[in-house]
């Protein structure tokens, strides 16, 4: 008899941590996507200002990260994710690993965009710049 109800006990007090458990989980993911879509947010208002000088609706803009210059550290996680978001917030503009295109957007820390900027001279002019992105255009010769 005592075993019947010290199972039950036992049995009760699973349960209720599990649905303590449950209810903790559901809090922290309801917590975690509205600092998604904060972060998200911040990131398409930032592009919307940055790329507001491209004078085109549709077409390829260039992309640099700290990943693309040999020596500039980073995260692979975060330059991966970067590139997403910035492609997200730049649609229908369709975003190229590279500077080859006429318009480039740097996600770039200060040091590596003096770096950059150095090794570049001559070839792009900053447009715009905030938040460690710059828009720089081709120039042409």
């Amino acid at each position: 008899m005592w075993k019947r109800v010290l199972q039950g006990i036992v049995l009760a007090a699973v349960v209720v941590l599990g649905i303590k458990t449950g209810i903790e989980n559901f809090q922290s993911s309801l917590a975690e996507r509205s600092n998604d879509a904060a972060v998200i947010g911040a990131w398409n208002e930032r592009l919307s200002k940055l790329t507001a000088p491209i004078p085109f609706e549709r077409g390829f803009v260039g992309y640099l990260s700290n990943a693309d210059i040999p020596g500039a550290n980073y995260s692979s996680d975060d330059a991966e994710g970067e590139f997403v978001l910035t492609q997200y917030a730049i649609t229908p503009l369709i975003l190229v690993r590279g500077t080859e295109q006429e318009w480039n957007i740097l996600n770039l820390d200060r040091g590596t965009f003096e770096k950059w900027q150095q090794e570049n001279a001559g070839k792009f002019e900053v447009v715009k710049s905030g938040g460690g992105m710059y828009l720089v255009h081709k120039v042409t010769q």
